[in-house]
């Protein structure tokens, strides 16, 4: 990979998640979208846990916290040293399949001498004395993203261009668990410490994402999705113009396709909208990844591993102007509102966001009355247009406002 023939030598950061590394066949999917990358610009490729390796880990956490003195039996009735063992044997198992199916007999050798050092790691951590339980918890929750950082960096190497992982947490952060917060100047320091120098010797940075370490080295996380976080944070350290979020969608929807079917893919969403959203939910983006976005102008595209011909989502800091961009739910706020039958029911609130005009508001409480359902309250508010309903009557109103005000308000992508 000469890095003459590169068109740019902003890094670029692509993030795969949980299903985009869900197999053997989607590390190879994953590891070609990455070499394909790094032959224009240099990349560091921050990788989620194998999809619910996580629960697994944080479930023996918990079960091997408190071990009976006198049995050396956990929770659950197995002995300390058992449960350990079948939790090595299980991850072992998961992820050298996917090494064998993913990674060229020349690179195989190293990763799985990688996943057998991983694996003895967190045998010491599981079996240590716990100190502190939330600490504990962190120390053994990360290693799903170091094992399946190991076998990204021999696939990625097999399918072309050299990587490596990057073996020190990059991102700097407080002690508070369990979702800890960013230190951004420590940080920075620590990408250009840790990650950057593989990426001035032209290789793949593969970065485990959802950890980060305090001041005094202690392991912390970012909470759960923080993989998607961790992606934003290293490329506002190390300069991106771009990030790449890969999943198993073709982007973002403008509604929960779960409860619209006919949501459809959003082109282009803004940073607060981006943000508004994920804090209501939308399942494809963490609720705080766009915040180092929106700080360092990134531009963040969320795809889709298994097409990546499709364009994506484009998240930036260009409002659209006038137009509903998509609608969420909120459901049984904690107030209460009384019914004309004399009962008490929960209200939930359908926020449809963007830049709503004057006829927006009218139009949706028009449909809503024509479609039977009761608004008990609606406006204006930072995110949009809202409007509460019953709770039992909630679905519906989020269909009806979904094709009053969000099908008819569209853009294209520029």
């Amino acid at each position: 990979m000469e890095r003459e023939a590169r068109v740019s030598e902003q890094p670029l950061v692509i993030k795969f998640g949980g299903t985009s590394v869900g197999d053997g066949a989607a590390f190879v999917r994953a590891a070609e979208i990455a070499a394909e990358a790094a032959r224009e610009r240099p990349v560091a490729a921050v990788v989620s846990a194998m999809r619910g390796t996580t629960d697994t880990l944080l479930g023996y956490a918990a079960a091997t916290a408190t071990v009976d003195a006198e049995t050396n039996r956990t929770a659950t009735g197995a002995t300390h040293e058992g449960s350990v063992a079948e939790l090595h044997r299980a991850l072992y198992e998961r992820h050298v399949r996917a090494a064998r199916e993913a990674v060229s007999g020349e690179h195989f050798p190293k990763v799985d001498g990688r996943l057998r050092a991983l694996l003895k790691e967190l045998v010491e951590v599981l079996l240590a004395p716990a100190k502190n339980l939330e600490a504990r918890r962190a120390a053994v929750a990360v290693y799903g993203e170091r094992l399946s950082a190991a076998v990204l960096a021999g696939a990625i190497s097999t399918a072309g261009a050299s990587a490596e992982v990057v073996t020190a947490d990059p991102i700097a952060t407080d002690a508070s668990y369990p979702e800890a917060e960013v230190d951004a100047s420590r940080t920075r320091e620590r990408c250009t410490r840790y990650v950057r120098p593989l990426l001035d010797e032209g290789l793949v940075a593969v970065v485990p994402g959802f950890g980060g370490r305090t001041p005094d080295g202690a392991q912390t996380t970012l909470g759960r999705g923080g993989s998607d976080l961790s992606a934003t944070v290293i490329g506002r350290a190390l300069g991106s113009e771009e990030v790449w979020i890969m999943t198993d969608v073709d982007g973002v929807l403008d509604a929960d396709p779960r409860l619209v079917p006919d949501a459809n893919l959003l082109p282009r969403l803004s940073y607060r909208e981006a943000g508004v959203f994920a804090g209501l939910g939308a399942k494809v983006l963490h609720h705080r990844t766009m915040e180092p976005a929106a700080e360092a102008d990134i531009e963040v595209t969320v795809r889709n591993t298994f097409n990546p011909d499709s364009p994506g989502t484009r998240v930036t800091a260009r409002e659209e102007g006038p137009g509903i961009r998509c609608a969420a739910l909120r459901r049984r706020l904690a107030v209460e509102v009384p019914c004309t039958d004399g009962h008490r029911s929960a209200a939930s609130v359908v926020v449809c966001i963007g830049v709503p005009e004057k006829p927006d508001s009218r139009r949706g409480l028009r449909e809503l009355r024509k479609a039977g359902i009761r608004v008990l309250h609606s406006g204006l508010a930072t995110a949009g247009l809202v409007f509460a309903v019953r709770d039992e009557e909630a679905e519906e109103a989020l269909r009806v406002l979904h094709g009053a005000l969000v099908a008819g308000s569209r853009v294209e992508v520029a």
